[in-house]
């Protein structure tokens, strides 16, 4: 290894050169947020005017934008709380979009000049390895002009992941500070009883995909008496470990990467990321391939559960406002969403508790008038409350109302039916 032709070391002075009014920046972000580079970029103390396409990872990582110019614009597909104040100053571009056809912008659209990430130190033959933060692809890679990487010994080499020749990174910085983790608990009573409800619709041999969140971690700890499931997700948290080492996990009816758990991205304890390092079977993709419509429909049984804050009785979703405030972003839901009615055998489960505000707000609407709409009704099978499944598909508007009304909080239920008889009134 020490024969290998190391890149350049980046300094403040090869920033200045290269940071110019008009590029577009990529930060990789979780676990592959490159902090080293970052901090570098931060004793540059730049003033240029350009374009940083963000990838944040929502409650592991945020971009501090002034840290890398205090006149650069941040371009991203998550509205993260601590983003608002760009947004006031006219610094952001949120940008709602499928996280398939964001990830495809990057390659395509976006013309990014400098890429920032974080890699494995290099094996014997040169190559670094994405390793546990995986989501961006070759493509990106192989058309910026720049490609600057934080080198670090605490991102395992996992070989079953985007391989990147130390050849072709331009500058780097050596790191070996910690890699940021990520923790969330099983949610509390209610979580628990909506977990219970989308056990019974999982079956031996599904392929699951799950999002982020305290939901999805008491979904899999329901799952211990089931057989030969299989994982294809956007994100693995530590949750899925209890299956995988018990064989409930092991991905034998899969259609593609049979005995693989695929993911793009790994965000956990340290612990986690060492037990993802030695575990053979992890197989690292980009966003291109975890969210592929194609890929997905070739995925049997696929189910994809996912939560949401808001839907109303004609089954729309808002997963990105509270009150008309932008608090998120869409994110790969629709991408799984129609994966999973794509996929022969293949359900969609959105799941929500009934109320918020401590029982005050009943989380199914009428209808979304001043939320956007993150899913369109024709896309959305199952949904799933603490009162019961609801399933959509194949139901009439009529029909589908009765049925999300009856998972309602009782005490909403005469209200939200005599909203919709008026909506009707008018239909």
């Amino acid at each position: 290894m020490a024969s290998l032709q190391q890149p350049a070391t980046l300094s403040v002075e090869s920033i200045r050169q290269h940071f110019v009014d008009g590029v577009t920046v990529f930060i990789s972000g979780g676990c592959g947020q490159p902090n080293a580079v970052l901090d570098v970029l931060a004793e540059a103390e730049l003033s240029t005017v350009f374009r940083v396409i963000d990838c944040s990872v929502p409650g592991l990582t945020a971009t501090d934008l002034d840290r890398v110019s205090s006149k650069a614009v941040l371009n991203t597909g998550f509205f993260l709380g601590s983003y608002r104040p760009l947004h006031q100053q006219g610094r952001l571009e949120y940008v709602p979009a499928y996280h398939s056809a964001r990830y495809r912008a990057m390659d395509d659209d976006y013309n990014i000049n400098i890429a920032l990430i974080k890699v494995s130190e290099p094996n014997a033959q040169g190559q670094c390895s994405a390793s546990l933060h995986a989501d961006y692809s070759q493509e990106m890679l192989s058309r910026a002009d720049v490609l600057i990487a934080e080198i670090n010994p605490n991102m395992p080499y996992i070989s079953d992941a985007l391989q990147i020749p130390l050849a072709d990174i331009d500058y780097s910085v050596a790191a070996s500070s910690s890699l940021l983790e990520y923790s969330v608990a099983a949610g509390g009573e209610l979580d628990l009883v909506i977990a219970e409800h989308i056990a019974a619709l999982v079956n031996d041999g599904d392929c699951l995909q799950l999002g982020i969140g305290a939901l999805p971690v008491s979904i899999l700890q329901t799952l211990g008496d089931k057989k030969d499931l299989g994982v294809h997700t956007g994100l693995l948290t530590e949750a899925f470990v209890p299956l995988v080492e018990s064989g409930v996990v092991n991905g034998s009816k899969k259609g593609v990467d049979r005995g693989k758990v695929t993911t793009g991205i790994v965000a956990g304890s340290r612990e986690f990321y060492q037990w993802c390092a030695s575990y053979p079977d992890l197989r690292m993709r980009s966003v291109t391939y975890t969210h592929n419509a194609g890929v997905l429909a070739q995925l049997d049984n696929l189910v994809a559960i996912n939560t949401t804050l808001e839907i109303d009785l004609f089954g729309q979703i808002n997963s990105e406002t509270i009150k008309g405030k932008q608090i998120g972003g869409g994110g790969g839901l629709v991408d799984f969403l129609r994966g999973a009615r794509s996929s022969k055998g293949g359900r969609s489960i959105i799941a929500l508790q009934s109320t918020a505000k401590g029982g005050t707000i009943s989380k199914i609407a009428p209808l979304l008038s001043i939320a956007p709409v993150t899913a369109i009704r024709n896309d959305v099978d199952y949904v799933v409350t603490e009162h019961g499944v609801a399933r959509l598909s194949n139901l009439s508007v009529e029909k589908r109302a009765e049925a999300l009304i009856a998972i309602a909080h009782p005490t909403f239920r005469a209200e939200l039916t005599a909203q919709w008889q008026q909506l009707m009134s008018a239909f």
